[in-house]
């Protein structure tokens, strides 16, 4: 049995997620590896994984060939050796759930870091959230919201962007579809969270993160039940010494290494047309005002 803490950072896409996993990664005791959603991956191959699993060498060695081609996993620079050679006849590797955070663990070590907290940041998990709870019922849960007129500028920002890296996001740049896709997915996380206990999820609004940066962490630190640090302040620094955000990702991220730019809040304003707006408006309105963000031209409450 690992004793180690896991925690999830789930947003929808261009929420700021990336920006929110650095920050905590600057924590002393809090490691979140880039994306690699390897955990939700392997789940029906692996889930039964015991004891017994992790003293066959045969079935540690599958593991890790199958661990190697995930999407992404190569960015975590991981030595694959090493990894099998530690888990096998490991016997805090109890389960899958287990599995899973000594990779994560790997990472963190790779990284001169023995964390309380191990985490996984990846967007497309608002897909997958009952199947994390039941991996991990103890899990903490960090949701970042941001207003979907600004998620809506950035998705039309990316397509325009001549990107090399073969992860450029492919992110609908129809205005209807992309207000669908926000809707659907804050409503899920809202949906999800009335079903955790009050301390193991936090939801934290960009535009909080950004206007009120440490009052809004230490909220979040005080959840997980460690001070706030300095450090956290300087995750741009950190990130461009560490390169925590791989380069594969970078064309698209690039303000990761960058101090928080207060500008990226109500871009929408200047970016997108009225009919634009009111069509976003239209079809979000309810979760736009779930989550208090005002409306320029739906009337509130319809």
């Amino acid at each position: 049995m690992n004793n180690f803490e896991p925690l999830f950072v789930i947003g929808n896409p261009r929420s700021g997620t990336s920006l929110y996993r650095l920050i905590l990664t600057s924590h002393s005791d809090i490691c979140v590896p880039p994306e690699c959603g390897f955990i939700q991956w392997w789940y029906e191959k692996y889930k039964t994984w015991n004891l017994s699993n992790t003293n066959n060498d045969s079935e540690v060695q599958l593991f890790v060939e199958d661990l190697k081609t995930s999407k992404k996993i190569e960015t975590w620079n991981l030595n694959y050796e090493e990894l099998r050679f530690n888990i096998s006849g490991n016997s805090r590797i109890e389960s899958y759930a287990d599995l899973c955070l000594f990779v994560i663990e790997s990472y963190a070590r790779q990284q001169s870091k023995t964390p309380e907290f191990l985490g996984d940041k990846n967007n497309y998990y608002v897909k997958h959230l009952d199947l994390l709870y039941t991996i991990y019922p103890k899990a903490k849960f960090l949701f970042l919201i941001r207003d979907g007129r600004d998620v809506a500028c950035s998705y039309l920002a990316i397509s325009k962007k001549e990107i090399k890296s073969k992860y450029k996001p492919h992110l609908p740049t129809d205005i209807e579809e992309i207000a669908k896709e926000w809707s659907e997915n804050n409503e899920q996380i809202l949906k999800f969270s009335k079903r955790l206990p009050q301390g193991n999820f936090h939801i934290l609004k960009y535009e909080d993160l950004v206007t009120g940066f440490d009052e809004s962490l230490k909220d979040v630190c005080n959840l997980l039940e460690l001070p706030f640090e300095q450090s956290m302040r300087q995750f741009h620094e950190y990130n461009q010494n560490k390169q925590l955000e791989p380069s594969e990702t970078l064309e698209w991220k690039q303000k990761t290494r960058e101090p928080i730019d207060k500008k990226n809040i109500e871009k929408y304003k200047s970016e997108m047309s009225e009919v634009q707006q009111k069509l976003f408006e239209k079809i979000a309105a309810s979760t736009l005002e779930k989550f208090d963000y005002k409306l320029d031209y739906i009337k509130e409450g319809t």
